[in-house]
């Protein structure tokens, strides 16, 4: 196995991960919080450039996960993947590519219709069906697979929850801040949205460190215990920053100082959100520490 076709591979992973967190997460944003935001041009082109960034690193991540299984350079060779299309692995990359054409055409009602079809219940029901296929799939290869069945139903509520709280979050920098009237409005909704994410992303991930490293020697000493420190370390400032910001943004939300301080906190927010997947995406890679 290359080490180069390993590190262009957990960079495809983070795109994958990046694309999932802003289509489903994105597309949850309007069906849950805020249809009226699917009306914005800005927020349709950040859905649709999560569709973007999980279409290339889904497509990129077979090619190099099977030049690194077979131990070549990173290359986009017929030859080498075809026969990871005939294992698991490679059925579940195949089916997941799949759900990202139907959801081009989630995509394109919204481009179509906006609000209309934010709020309408076949629209929801076909991106919740194609946006949990495409969550369900992660949970479909690599160490998921030696998972009991409470273990995969604790990986599908990490990824949703991830996807609510952190897509919400992006979708909340970069659309709902410029716009003062719908920040009162939609504000409220995401910050109880992000209590219960947050509470169900902490039991989940205990779970399933749990059940991945074992003991707190393996925590320590092992590859993938350092990684998952690193990753909770993260997470735990992000957690930290973020209670902090709401008890001052709840203070002073309607004055401009209020203002100002949420979109420093929530860009603060966002950046440390991408480095957490880009750590994740660098643990799927890596063997569990048992």
């Amino acid at each position: 196995m290359t080490e180069a076709a390993k590190s262009w591979f957990v960079l495809a992973r983070t795109f994958d991960y990046l694309g999932t967190v802003l289509f489903v997460g994105g597309a949850a944003f309007f069906a849950l919080l805020w249809p009226d935001g699917a009306d914005t041009s800005r927020a349709r082109r950040l859905v649709t450039f999560g569709w973007l960034c999980g279409v290339a690193g889904t497509v990129t991540g077979l090619f190099l996960n099977a030049a690194w299984v077979a131990g070549r350079p990173p290359a986009f060779s017929w030859e080498v993947v075809r026969p990871l299309l005939d294992a698991p692995f490679g059925r579940v990359w195949f089916a997941r590519t799949l759900l990202w054409v139907l959801a081009l055409v989630v995509l394109a009602d919204l481009a179509r219709r906006g609000a209309r079809a934010a709020r309408s219940w076949a629209w929801r029901a076909g991106a919740g069906a194609v946006g949990l296929g495409i969550l369900r799939t992660n949970g479909m290869t690599g160490h998921a697979l030696d998972l009991p069945v409470w273990g995969q139903l604790a990986i599908f509520a990490h990824l949703l929850v991830v996807c609510l709280w952190i897509g919400g979050l992006v979708m909340l920098l970069f659309v709902t801040l410029p716009d003062r009237a719908a920040l009162t409005t939609v504000l409220p909704r995401y910050s109880r949205l992000a209590v219960v994410s947050v509470g169900v992303l902490t039991v989940a991930g205990s779970l399933l460190a749990w059940r991945l490293v074992g003991s707190l020697d393996a925590l320590l000493h092992t590859g993938y215990g350092q990684i998952l420190l690193a990753k909770l370390s993260i997470f735990a400032v992000l957690l930290l920053l973020g209670l902090a910001s709401k008890r001052w943004v709840d203070r002073r939300l309607h004055t401009a100082d209020g203002t100002r301080a949420l979109v420093y906190s929530v860009t603060a927010e966002a950046v440390l959100a991408v480095a957490v997947l880009a750590v994740a995406a660098l643990l799927v890679t890596t063997g569990p520490g048992r």
